[in-house]
């Protein structure tokens, strides 16, 4: 049978989410304690790859495993040998053929700036730290301009292979202020490699008033590899949500349970 899981993780002591042969990731960690559940070595298969550092409330993966356990003594099972900064939130199962990769139709991403004077030990971890105080309606202006389908190429890190396709379609943005901290929430169906932290790179400039919105619109417009070079640090970028057709409370499509 299918199992789904949903997955959240502090990503700071972490080297991303996709299995790394000698670093800690979030698929190594679960993979490494499936076996002694399920009594073989079983592939998980996440929704989203996110690198190290980056952190996650929603990541979504699936694996294959022969069970009589239910949903909630498979998920207290697997908590009870993972390490504290990774847990699983729910399991449920799901349909053989559910893909949480390809049947996903968005994803949305949370970037938490304090922009306040003094640091903040508390939550140092959790957002990228700005000496500055941002002007986040110039932000949230800047931001409508990276909805609809584009060429992000501008935007593209490093990993990204030169024949890979940069076209994605950013669904919704919002720049909103909450005290002390500037977030930064995006949907849409699909980023490439460091999309996320280079638009935030690029916003935090036009918070900054060192960049205006005819410059950030041709950061888009160009869609050359390079143009978007500040890249904002991981531990301000969480994963929130996948999103898919059908998908309950649980985050977990319930067409594939029925």
């Amino acid at each position: 049978m299918r199992i789904g899981l949903v997955i959240e993780y502090d990503g700071t002591d972490l080297h991303g989410s996709q299995l790394q042969v000698t670093d800690r990731t979030v698929q190594g960690e679960i993979e490494g304690v499936l076996p002694t559940i399920f009594g073989r070595p079983i592939r998980l298969y996440l929704a989203s790859r996110t690198d190290a550092g980056v952190h996650g409330t929603g990541q979504v993966g699936a694996f294959n495993a022969d069970t009589e356990l239910n949903d909630q003594k498979i998920r207290d099972a697997i908590n009870h040998y993972l390490p504290d900064d990774v847990a699983i939130v729910c399991a449920s199962k799901v349909a053989d053929d559910f893909d949480p990769r390809r049947d996903a139709t968005s994803r949305e991403y949370t970037y938490t700036i304090k922009d306040r004077r003094s640091r903040s030990p508390y939550s140092r971890f959790r957002v990228a730290h700005i000496r500055q105080r941002l002007d986040e309606k110039a932000m949230n202006e800047a931001a409508t301009l990276l909805e609809g389908e584009h060429d992000f190429a501008a935007f593209a890190g490093p990993a990204t292979l030169p024949d890979a396709i940069t076209v994605r379609r950013v669904e919704e943005t919002g720049v909103e202020r909450n005290g002390d901290e500037v977030e930064f929430n995006i949907r849409g169906n699909a980023f490439v490699h460091q999309q996320v932290r280079r638009m935030v790179g690029a916003l935090v400039r036009v918070g900054r008033s060192q960049m205006g919105p005819d410059e950030f619109q041709e950061l888009i417009d160009r869609a050359e590899r390079g143009l978007a070079k500040d890249l904002a640090p991981a531990g301000g970028l969480c994963l929130t949500k996948i999103n898919y057709p059908g998908a309950d409370g649980t985050g977990l499509p319930r067409t594939a349970r029925d």
